[in-house]
């Protein structure tokens, strides 16, 4: 007895130093007394880096420079109320290794400016982050951004979805609960939240930035699945945040517009569709090569373009161009410099005449893939369904 009474006060006085310590790292590195939750969002702030960038892609410039403003923002806006279209996504709007002034909002800012028109494109990609974050962007972020009040807000969106959960956090994002707290407001949550989010896009998605030699790739024309109704409940869940989306940017007083991801884990043909052989380990157990995430993806991105004519949403289709290459990609979904300069000029292409009326900029068929007219119909169907709701 005497022996359990020992080992029982070693216990509680340990529990109570770890009890304590908790607290202080709460207290540092939590938001409990303050309304500013940036922190929740892995945002770099008021920072430049340099990166090396020759083991990632061919470059006679190796030496790249990122920079955010004080803001979380890349780009050259300087004051946020200048912005007109914020583009928000994961790590292939961020672009963590492409150079100030050559990411594809760089290039598609340029694009207005030639054609005459100021139209000033803010980034606000994090790394690694979904449409769960996103969603949280309006209420952590964005309202602490000075005048922020851009036109457009345009979402890149689809890849950090994939392997999202049916309800996830997303059951939380709009209850007010002890639970909620806790996950807005421990800067421990957070660190778990983050690592589990690091593992999922490294080790299941493969989203990490790592040099692929496309080359050395073996293609295959079969899928390993041949049912894909397993997915539904997370294409329900990914619709629902979409639409949550389209809300808060419309309370914002901004109008959304939706894009899709292009990728590599498969390639259009002549011949059709190839996917990389066995490149996603197991999708809720189950393998699944490049052919089967085509389908896959191809389904999260009906489920926009669903939402989008529903919504009266502007739906830009970027996937189904059939223009991309192995240089456009470094790896399996980050854009090289030349990818991301197709990315701005096929964006500009689709959206000069959606931002405002301008003169004619001409840009090529070839660079913009064989899907570069699909948008323009989008926008007049949701228009002219809109004149008929009115």
């Amino acid at each position: 007895m005497k022996r359990f009474r020992h080992f029982l006060g070693i216990f509680l006085v340990n529990l109570a130093v770890f009890g304590v310590g908790i607290a202080i790292i709460e207290l540092l590195f939590g938001a409990w007394f303050s309304p500013d939750n940036l922190n929740r969002l892995n945002l770099i702030r008021g920072r430049t880096f340099n990166s090396d960038v020759s083991g990632l892609y061919e470059t006679p410039s190796p030496i790249i420079k990122y920079s955010r403003d004080k803001y979380g923002l890349r780009g050259t806006c300087g004051d946020p109320s200048r912005i007109n279209l914020l583009t928000v996504g994961g790590s292939t709007t961020d672009q963590r290794y492409i150079s100030d002034g050559s990411t594809w909002q760089d290039v598609l800012q340029n694009r207005f400016a030639a054609v005459g028109s100021p139209v000033v494109v803010g980034n606000a990609g994090v790394d690694g982050q979904s449409t769960f974050g996103h969603i949280k962007n309006f209420d952590w972020w964005f309202p602490y951004i000075p005048n922020l009040k851009p036109g457009y807000i345009l979402f890149y969106v689809g890849l950090n979805d994939f392997y999202k959960d049916e309800g996830s956090e997303f059951d939380e994002i709009d209850r007010d609960t002890l639970v909620t707290a806790i996950k807005e407001h421990s800067a421990l949550w957070h660190l778990l939240r983050t690592i589990k989010g690091t593992y999922e896009a490294l080790l299941k998605l493969k989203l990490g930035h790592n040099r692929v030699d496309f080359a050395k790739m073996r293609w295959t024309r079969e899928p390993l699945q041949n049912d894909y109704t397993f997915m539904l409940p997370r294409l329900d869940a990914y619709a629902q945040r979409l639409r949550i989306l389209v809300a808060r940017t419309r309370s914002l007083g901004s109008e959304p517009i939706f894009v899709t991801q292009p990728s590599r884990f498969f390639r259009r043909t002549a011949s059709g569709v190839q996917g990389l052989e066995d490149v996603i380990p197991t999708y809720d157990g189950r393998r699944v090569n490049g052919v089967d995430f085509y389908h896959m993806m191809n389904q999260f991105n009906q489920v926009m373009q669903t939402v989008c004519n529903e919504e009266h949403v502007l739906f830009i289709d970027l996937a189904a161009d059939s223009g991309w290459d192995d240089a456009d990609f470094y790896d399996y979904v980050h854009m090289s410099p030349k990818g991301a300069r197709k990315v701005g000029i096929c964006l500009f292409e689709r959206l000069e005449n959606v931002i405002a009326v301008f003169g004619s900029a001409q840009v090529s068929q070839e660079e913009c893939g064989d899907s570069w007219r699909q948008p323009y119909w989008v926008f007049l169907r949701s228009i002219m369904t809109l004149r008929r709701h009115c």
